[in-house]
């Protein structure tokens, strides 16, 4: 369905954070990951973060590789998220990793992620079917357009297992459609 023909609703991430809190866990960690079009996801996560000072965000960013000539964004090591991320908290373990660094294109300082709480892995290509398995709630920020992001799963043996609108548990609009106060509040498709 065309973006143009849904309907959108207004929404606070404050009542988002303790949708997430009051879901039922397979695990002590809770699972959340965003990805979406090329418009809004970052500043979605980030929101999000800020309404909750106890979750934890995760940058798909920082398990990126170096992005190839005439690519406009690094590639996902999507081996690396799922093995030194996604598995160790799925087994109740603490994470550790070492984030990449597209100024150096190196690997930078290591970074620990606990047991529990909320976890939420933000960035293209964070629901890709290699991945998204794992997350115990899906969320995908639609910008102007309704494909995945140009690129997505091309090159480096990954691709979406499904359309990602379909996949996710909540439809969010990066394009900004209705009036909000961004920091506060997001608008949702229903």
């Amino acid at each position: 369905m065309d973006v143009a023909h849904r309907r959108l609703r207004v929404e606070k991430y404050r009542d988002l954070v303790a949708r997430l809190h009051a879901l039922p866990r397979r695990r002590l960690t809770l699972l959340v990951g965003v990805d979406g079009t090329d418009s809004g996801v970052t500043s979605f996560a980030r929101a999000l973060a800020d309404a909750d000072p106890g979750l934890d965000l995760v940058q798909a960013a920082d398990f990126g590789l170096p992005a190839e000539a005439g690519s406009p964004r690094p590639a996902l090591e999507w081996r690396r998220l799922r093995s030194e991320l996604l598995v160790p908290l799925s087994r109740d373990q603490p994470a550790r990793y070492r984030r990449y660094d597209p100024g150096t294109r190196s690997q930078a300082e290591w970074r620990t992620v606990p047991v529990g709480g909320v976890v939420v892995v933000a960035g293209a290509r964070a629901l890709v079917r290699a991945l998204a398995g794992f997350y115990d709630f899906r969320i995908w920020v639609e910008g102007g357009e309704s494909d995945p992001p140009a690129g997505a799963g091309e090159g480096d043996g990954i691709d979406y297992d499904q359309e990602p609108t379909e996949l996710a548990h909540l439809l969010v609009d990066g394009a900004r459609r209705l009036p909000h106060d961004p920091l506060l509040e997001y608008v949702r498709f229903r």
